[in-house]
């Protein structure tokens, strides 16, 4: 493998995760009064529907799978950055 990311990868729903919670970590830096699982919610979506596009696999249907999709890609990411914090301020329950 001679790529980090490929838009196989990220159209995919680990890889979608991946890059939503880099994303929305840095993106929460920037701007820390934005809610954070609106945002999550916002790069899912642009990550999987671009996913979908630059693979070909982009359709009407698709496109509102992706709406579905996003949720759970957010949904997994933001318990991810939430245990991550917990954990990095010494509370690991």
């Amino acid at each position: 493998m001679d790529e980090f990311f490929t838009w196989e990868i990220l159209a995919t729903y680990a890889g979608a995760c991946l890059a939503t919670g880099l994303i929305t970590q840095f993106m929460d830096k920037l701007f820390p009064k934005a809610p954070t699982q609106a945002v999550g919610y916002c790069v899912a979506l642009v990550i999987l529907l671009l996913g979908n596009f630059f693979t070909g696999g982009l359709t009407v249907s698709s496109g509102v799978l992706c709406l579905l999709n996003a949720i759970l890609v957010c949904g997994a990411t933001s318990g991810t950055i939430s245990g991550v914090r917990r954990i990095a301020k010494g509370k690991e329950k």
